[in-house]
C-alpha cells in the first residue's frame, strides 16, 4: 500500500466491517429503530433514482418502471453490504500477503486480486483456496470472517422473507378488500356487503379486522421501511387506495348512516380502532403531512360524493343519516383530517390520485 502502514490500513478494513454489521443489525435485528448508516442514505438515494425517471413517463409507464423499485432496494442494500464486507476483510489480509497469509505453491501475489481473492473465499464460507494463513491471528481472523459470512446469509435470508411476507400478506388484504366492494373500489358498497338487511350486526367484526390489518401494516412498515417503496400494476394492492376505501368506509359509518338505527355501531371500538389505525399508518409513512382546510371546490365534489354514497346505501336497505346536510357537513369535516395527508402519500410514492379514489356508482 506504498507510503500508508498497514495498520492504518487494516484498521481501515476493520471500520468497514464494522459499519455493515452495525447495518446489517439495525436493518434486520433492530429495524424499528429507523437507523442505518448504510441502507438510509442508500434507500433513498436509490428511490430518488426511480422517482426522478417516473415523474418523466406517463402513468402505464411510470407504473411498470415503479414495480421494480423494492425489490431493486433490497438488491442495491444487500449487493452493498456483501460488496463492502469484501472489501474490508481484503484490507485486513492485504498487508499480510507473503507472510501471515501465503500462496500455497510457489510465490505470493501480493496484489488487491489476491487480498479480494482470499476475502471472498473466506466470506462464502468456502474455504481458503490455494492462498492459506499461516500465522495463528490470521487463522482465527479467517475463522472469524467465515462466521461473519454465515451469519449475514442468514440474516439477509430472514430479511428477505420478513419482506416478501408482508408484501403477500398486503396482497391477499388488498384482493380480499376488492372483492368485499364487489370490484368497484367504493366504501359503500363495502358498507353494503356488510349488510343484510338493514341490519349492521357483522359490521363491527369486520371493520375490527381492517383495522388490525392496518394496525399490522403499520407495525410492518415501521420495521421494514422499503415497503413503501413497493409498487404494484393493480391499485387494489396500493397502500392509499387501501387507506381511502378503509377511512371514507369509516367516515360513511359515523356520517351517513342513521344515528339511532346504527348507534352501537358508529360508536364502537371496531369503528375507532379503524380510524386510529389508518391515521397512525398515515402519520408514520407522511409524518409532515397535516391536515389542510379543503377548498370550495373539494368541499362540493366531497358533498356530491357523500350524496352518491348515501343514495347507494338507501337503494341497499339501509337506513340513511335524515338530516342529509347536516351529515354532508360531517362527512367534509370528518375527510378534511385525512384527505389531505393521503394525497400526499399518493404523490410522495407516485401514485395518481385521481386512480386511488374509489369509484362511486
Amino acid at each position: 500500500m506504498g507510503s500508508v502502514p498497514s495498520g492504518v490500513v487494516q484498521a481501515c478494513g476493520a471500520l468497514v466491517v464494522l459499519l455493515v454489521l452495525a447495518d446489517v443489525f439495525f436493518t434486520v435485528l433492530l429495524p424499528a429503530s429507523g437507523r442505518g448508516p448504510i441502507r438510509r442514505p442508500l434507500s433513498t438515494l436509490t428511490w430518488r433514482g426511480f422517482a426522478a425517471v417516473g415523474r418523466r413517463l406517463a402513468v402505464p409507464r411510470r407504473r411498470r418502471l415503479l414495480t421494480y423499485s423494492g425489490p431493486a432496494l433490497i438488491t442495491v442494500t444487500i449487493a452493498t453490504w456483501l460488496l463492502l464486507l469484501v472489501v474490508g476483510w481484503s484490507l485486513v489480509y492485504l498487508p499480510a500477503l507473503g507472510g501471515g497469509v501465503v500462496a500455497s505453491t510457489g510465490p505470493t501475489d501480493t496484489g488487491w486480486g489476491t487480498a479480494l481473492y482470499v476475502s471472498g473465499f473466506s466470506l462464502t464460507t468456502l474455504g481458503t483456496g490455494d492462498v492459506v494463513p499461516t500465522s495463528t491471528p490470521y487463522r482465527l481472523l479467517t475463522v472469524v470472517e467465515a462466521a461473519v459470512g454465515f451469519s449475514v446469509f442468514t440474516m439477509v435470508l430472514t430479511y428477505f422473507l420478513s419482506i416478501y411476507g408482508a408484501i403477500t400478506s398486503r396482497k391477499t388484504f388488498g384482493s380480499s378488500l376488492h372483492q368485499q366492494t364487489f370490484g368497484s373500489g367504493s366504501a359503500a358498497e363495502l358498507l353494503v356487503g356488510l349488510a343484510d338487511d338493514d341490519d349492521l350486526a357483522d359490521a363491527r367484526q369486520q371493520l375490527s379486522r381492517l383495522a388490525e390489518f392496518l394496525a399490522h401494516t403499520f407495525e410492518t412498515h415501521r420495521s421494514y421501511p422499503v415497503l413503501r417503496y413497493f409498487h404494484f400494476r393493480q391499485e387494489r394492492y396500493a397502500l392509499p387506495r387501501l387507506l381511502l376505501v378503509s377511512l371514507d368506509g369509516a367516515t360513511l359509518v359515523r356520517a351517513a348512516l342513521d344515528g339511532c338505527r346504527y348507534r352501537s355501531l358508529i360508536r364502537s371500538a371496531a369503528v375507532f380502532g379503524l380510524v386510529t389505525a389508518a391515521l397512525q399508518l398515515l402519520e408514520e409513512l407522511v409524518p409532515a403531512a397535516a391536515a389542510t382546510r379543503p377548498s370550495p371546490e373539494e368541499q362540493r365534489r366531497w358533498t356530491a360524493r357523500f350524496e352518491a354514497s348515501v343514495e347507494t346505501l338507501r337503494e341497499a336497505g339501509l337506513r340513511v343519516v335524515t338530516d342529509r346536510g347536516e351529515g354532508a357537513r360531517e362527512y367534509v369535516a370528518l375527510r378534511a383530517r385525512w384527505d389531505g395527508p393521503l394525497r400526499e402519500l399518493s404523490a410522495a410514492m407516485l401514485y395518481d390520485w385521481d386512480e386511488m379514489e374509489a369509484a362511486v356508482r
